[in-house]
């Protein structure tokens, strides 16, 4: 089908774009590996030249500050703080001292501990829905586990998840390219909300500190510096943003994928060893996040690629969702195979940024998919035809109902 397509016609705000992407994903990466839009700037889609620029330190995340103020023009300072402190928009050394003051709650012995904890989490969910009636998988569980995962690690109570889902879903809601202005408002809100509630948690855990996240970034001394207030409370709203989108978007979708792939979902059932490469080629095939996060990535100096320059002042977007389905780096891309092996996906990107939450999430994954297919071994879609959020950034389920 991408034979058809004309990529000057290609528009992101497309519902049917938004909805399936691949064909046109295939046209750029065919005819226009670097191309430009002028509400979107440079959109590069091809694996190699993806992941050439993740690794390229002439490519900056902090965003140049017109482009800042912009936003904060139409905002409170509650916002564009958690902009302006995110690890998704600081560079190196500030990046280095921030992401050094919580990587080692995020590394893969810290995160194993959680298995258990994990587990329990989604048979809860499940005991709520296994009465054989259709359920949305994604409201019973891919949307209440990551974010009750991660209140469990700032020891929050798990009646606050709600809240902190809502929070997380309007500050989301604006970060679309082309930015969606008509949702700016209601993102204003709950940032301020969120930063009050965050303001709170802080005071209250340096009265009495525990063994949690929380705690340990109040007290955190890294090389340059400690953490201040305003750098903790865009890490806990980066830890929820990114915890709950990529870890609910994996779930739903993963699931959604094997029952069109019936076949894979019984080799994962009959095979437990499988999860782990089963997990990455869900991510390789449906990747969650389809651009690189943060306001894109900044040229330093002019760098040209396939004869086009790309100029300082302009965004450059990683298309993740196309890179992963590039023949040129996969045998076979649209064929779902559990077993692949060869060229890591990006997922989760490459290089300073890789995400931090990485192991995190593939751990909530690698638990609940090989749940739900177990729990159910029937299951199947109730539906004809899922629905996706109308988004440009992120792939992701409005919902998924399934019949046990």
């Amino acid at each position: 089908m991408s034979a058809q397509l004309d990529v000057s016609r290609w528009d992101p705000s497309d519902p049917a774009f938004r909805a399936d992407p691949y064909a046109w994903y295939g046209a750029l990466r065919r005819d226009s590996p670097v191309h430009y839009r002028e509400d979107v700037g440079w959109v590069v889609s091809r694996f190699d030249d993806v992941e050439a620029i993740l690794r390229d330190d002439r490519f900056q995340v902090a965003t140049p500050s017109p482009w800042r103020e912009a936003v904060a023009a139409a905002t409170s300072p509650a916002l564009g703080l958690l902009g302006e402190h995110s690890l998704l928009f600081l560079d190196a050394p500030d990046h280095t001292r921030v992401r050094s003051a919580v990587s080692g709650s995020f590394s893969r012995s810290r995160i194993a501990r959680l298995r258990d904890q994990v587990s329990a989490t989604v048979d809860h969910l499940l005991d709520q829905v296994d009465d054989g009636e259709d359920f949305d998988l994604v409201k019973a569980v891919a949307e209440p586990l990551p974010t009750l995962t991660v209140t469990s690690m700032l020891g929050v109570p798990d009646a606050d998840w709600s809240q902190l889902h809502s929070w997380t879903v309007d500050i989301t809601g604006f970060d679309e390219l082309p930015i969606a202005w008509d949702k700016l408002a209601a993102a204003d809100a709950a940032a301020t909300e969120f930063k009050a509630y965050c303001d709170e948690l802080l005071a209250e855990r340096r009265q009495h500190p525990g063994d949690d996240l929380v705690s340990a970034l109040v007290a955190s001394t890294v090389p340059g510096g400690g953490l201040d207030d305003d750098e903790v409370v865009a890490l806990l709203m980066l830890l929820l943003i990114a915890g709950h989108d990529t870890t609910l978007s994996l779930v739903s979708s993963g699931i959604n994928v094997l029952l069109e792939h019936p076949g894979e979902a019984e080799r994962l059932r009959a095979d437990p060893g499988l999860v782990v490469s089963a997990i990455d080629e869900l991510l390789r095939f449906e990747s969650p996040l389809q651009v690189a996060s943060g306001g894109g990535r900044w040229p330093t100096e002019p760098v040209t690629m396939h004869g086009i320059t790309m100029e300082p002042g302009t965004p450059v977007r990683l298309l993740l969702g196309s890179a992963n389905r590039d023949p040129d780096a996969y045998e076979a891309p649209e064929v779902l195979d559990l077993s692949r092996q060869g060229r890591p996906h990006l997922a989760f990107g490459r290089g300073t940024h890789f995400c931090l939450g990485s192991v995190l999430g593939k751990l909530e994954a690698q638990v609940a998919i090989p749940k739900i297919l177990d729990r159910f071994p029937h299951l199947t879609r109730a539906v004809e035809k899922v629905e996706w959020r109308p988004s440009f950034t992120v792939r992701q389920l409005t919902g998924l109902m399934v019949r046990p």
